[in-house]
């Protein structure tokens, strides 16, 4: 297995359970990690101290010039870049006015979701448009892949990722950069803990495996693309153990 002590990572939102365990994966692989958290401080502060050099700095993400003087930033500081994760997420139920519906949806509330999911992947990435070659990893959702029982807006903001990664994997790919969606099914921990019992329920029923997936399994899902994929792009890799 090729070396991965001399690739250096951003990761977009590595406070939450998901981008905790994908920058602990990646720095378990060696590579030199830097982080955006928001609101989740005291989370951040312990990654730091679980993966030792890595680098944390608040950025909101609903603002694009945030997103965008955040990547070159932090690219600047880990001395070049080799990957790019955009792990960051908020569903409608985090907004304010919160919704579910797209009857109760009021434009405010849709433009952060859109912000901080979509703008913030799509700055960062023009940012990156500039120079980069390497591997672009974006954090989707079965909810953007599939038809099944979810909050329209999330469902749109997740579905547009993989829109994104399709048309740059042309745009881009011939300078070599890589670029794939990652989409999770229900997962044991994370934002799948608030789904209805009912709900987690029927996943169980109709899932090939009949478990939920784990957080570690994404995580490494996502380390393996940013660090030693090499050829797959394009693609919306889809984890949900047969749904």
């Amino acid at each position: 297995m090729p070396s991965t002590s001399d690739k250096s990572v951003v990761v977009f939102g590595g406070s939450g359970t998901v981008g905790r365990a994908i920058v602990s994966a990646l720095a378990a692989d060696g590579a030199k990690v830097a982080f955006t958290y928001f609101q989740n401080e005291p989370a951040a502060h312990a990654l730091l101290e679980s993966a030792p050099g890595s680098i944390a700095r608040r950025v909101d993400l609903s603002s694009a010039s945030e997103a965008t003087r955040a990547v070159a930033e932090l690219r600047a500081e880990l001395g070049g870049l080799t990957a790019f994760v955009h792990a960051a997420t908020v569903t409608s139920a985090a907004v304010e006015p919160k919704f579910e519906s797209i009857l109760e949806a009021e434009e405010a509330a849709l433009d952060r979701l859109l912000a901080v999911n979509v703008k913030s992947a799509f700055f960062a990435c023009r940012e990156l448009a500039r120079d980069f070659a390497g591997n672009i990893v974006l954090l989707g959702s079965i909810d953007g892949a599939k038809s099944v029982p979810a909050p329209a807006a999330y469902a749109a903001s997740k579905g547009a990722l993989s829109a994104l990664a399709r048309a740059l994997s042309k745009e881009l790919g011939p300078r070599g950069v890589k670029i794939n969606v990652v989409a999770p099914g229900v997962l044991e921990a994370g934002s799948s803990r608030s789904l209805p019992d009912s709900l987690r329920a029927e996943y169980l029923k109709h899932c090939g495996l009949r478990r939920y997936g784990k957080v570690e399994e994404i995580a490494g899902l996502v380390a393996w693309l940013a660090l030693q994929n090499t050829y797959i792009t394009g693609q919306t890799l889809v984890v949900d153990g047969a749904l």
